[in-house]
């Protein structure tokens, strides 16, 4: 998980044990056996310790250490917050995460998009998604998605990767400049600070950070309007063909930080 997710999580996790804590109830340590019964039922079921972590939102090695090795005693405790992760995770949810994509591609490509000054509202209009599906892939706290977001998100990049947003009224303005300040502050690169042969690599860290963009050009006004969603999952929009936009490159961004 990102560290945006990591930051979102530890506040659900202290707002949780607060609570517990106020109701005298809390307990951070539970019984591993329980645990380290049901993964090794999911590994019978064909789920490896990367697949499981990816479904409880953690880290294979977690999910890796409380089973016992050559050289290495089963964990007795495990804290208590894993537990209920761990055990959520049926053959059946291991399955629904089997056909979804790792979101680390659409991530850049949509903080890409927001460093060019592309709000995260107007985002989501494109791709005919609620809002907070685009926030939930920018914030890092969406892990995976399905298919058909990823080819969604790959498609708008591809038509707009070079260009601006339009600034026609204030109000567009305002939310152009505070987009680019979201990803100044968090040194989101534009996209031809991106390897495009890598993009799409969880562990790819760009070694570019954000740097103002002027594009080739402005998006159509038209652009991006969701005709009708996909499936039951709002991912559907329609979208101009391929060569409807298409204009040469855009000023490139070049800097030291690493993703954020």
């Amino acid at each position: 998980m990102t560290g945006a997710a990591n930051t979102g999580s530890h506040r659900d996790y202290v707002r949780w044990r607060s609570r517990q804590i106020a109701y005298g109830r809390w307990q951070p340590w539970a019984d591993a056996a329980e645990v380290r019964a049901h993964l090794q039922m999911l590994r019978q079921a064909g789920g490896s310790d990367r697949a499981i972590a990816r479904a409880a939102g953690v880290s294979p090695m977690t999910v890796h250490r409380i089973q016992p090795s050559a050289d290495r005693a089963a964990a007795v405790r495990v804290r208590a917050a894993l537990v209920g992760r761990l055990l959520a995770v049926t053959p059946a949810v291991l399955e629904s995460v089997a056909l979804r994509r790792d979101a680390s591609g659409s991530r850049r490509r949509l903080r890409a998009l927001v460093a060019l000054g592309h709000p995260g509202a107007s985002l989501a209009r494109y791709l005919g998604v609620p809002p907070a599906t685009v926030w939930n892939l920018l914030r890092g706290t969406t892990v995976t998605i399905s298919a058909e977001l990823e080819t969604a998100i790959r498609s708008m990049y591809e038509q707009i990767w070079d260009l601006r947003p339009p600034e026609r009224t204030a109000a567009e303005s305002r939310a152009a400049a505070a987009a680019r300040t979201r990803a100044a502050q968090r040194g989101w690169p534009t996209p031809m600070a991106l390897d495009d042969d890598r993009i799409d690599d969880p562990a790819y860290r760009p070694r570019s950070r954000w740097l103002p963009a002027s594009g080739t050009g402005l998006m159509p006004a038209h652009a991006g309007r969701a005709a009708a969603p996909i499936s039951g999952n709002r991912t559907g929009t329609h979208r101009p063909g391929p060569d409807a936009w298409r204009v040469p490159v855009i000023a490139a961004a070049n800097g030291s930080r690493d993703e954020q």
